[in-house]
């Protein structure tokens, strides 16, 4: 019997990020977790690249805790940004990789057989190695992060923007889910909605926003309006 995808496309619908450098001063990551969950966020990512990303481990999960209790209770999927010790440590659901990263391969050894891997492209040099993995060790990345879909401020290497006529190249012909990331909100959102990603990966609209929860919904239902998959 063919095993059981880890992850079920829907959970990307609307991927939130975020991470201490993301989270208002007024507020907690807690308190913005449950927010975009209350709103409708179906996964959840901890990017952390502020200074706590270098701190002890015992430090790293104290801060990441309270923010996978929240997902746990709602029954969404958590997944660590790079950091690999983190969510071995955290029996997170799984790990978004950079291509300069830990290798997909060396993940999927480190975490087990089912935890949920995500892979980033950006180009065509990218989606190539994208295809040699899958050829060489299929079924080690469960879905991909494509970007940047516009220019953005939040991820200060990432290359040229592509816009929605160059995520839907990339993908084009890829039996993987892919979730499209970079200076989405909801002016972008319906532009992206017919190149064929499972969904949308968004920071700034979410943590930049007075109130995330009515900007999660909003987002939430204009994607499930507009998308064609």
């Amino acid at each position: 019997m063919p095993r059981q995808p880890r992850l079920d496309a829907a959970a990307l619908s609307l991927y939130a990020i975020f991470g201490p450098q993301d989270v208002p001063p007024e507020t907690s990551a807690l308190a913005l977790a449950e927010a975009v969950l209350r709103g409708g966020a179906t996964c959840l990512q901890w990017r952390d690249k502020s200074p706590n990303a270098r701190a002890p481990l015992s430090t790293r999960l104290e801060a990441c805790a309270p923010v996978q209790t929240a997902a746990r209770a709602v029954g969404v999927p958590l997944l660590i940004n790079d950091d690999v010790d983190l969510a071995a440590a955290l029996h997170a659901d799984g790990v978004h990789l950079g291509q300069d990263d830990l290798e997909p391969q060396a993940a999927r050894s480190r975490l087990g057989n089912d935890a949920i891997i995500g892979w980033s492209i950006g180009n065509a040099e990218e989606r190539s190695r994208l295809l040699a993995l899958q050829s060489k060790t299929p079924g080690v990345v469960d879905y991909i992060g494509v970007g940047p879909a516009y220019a953005t401020a939040t991820k200060t290497d990432a290359g040229e923007a592509l816009g929605p006529e160059g995520i839907a190249e990339l993908i084009r012909g890829l039996d993987l889910p892919a979730v499209a990331i970079g200076g989405i909100d909801r002016t972008r959102l319906p532009d992206l909605a017919a190149t064929g990603v499972a969904g949308i990966a968004v920071i700034s609209a979410l943590t930049r926003t007075p109130d995330p929860a009515a900007e999660a919904a909003a987002l939430l239902h204009l994607w499930q309006s507009n998308d064609t998959n």
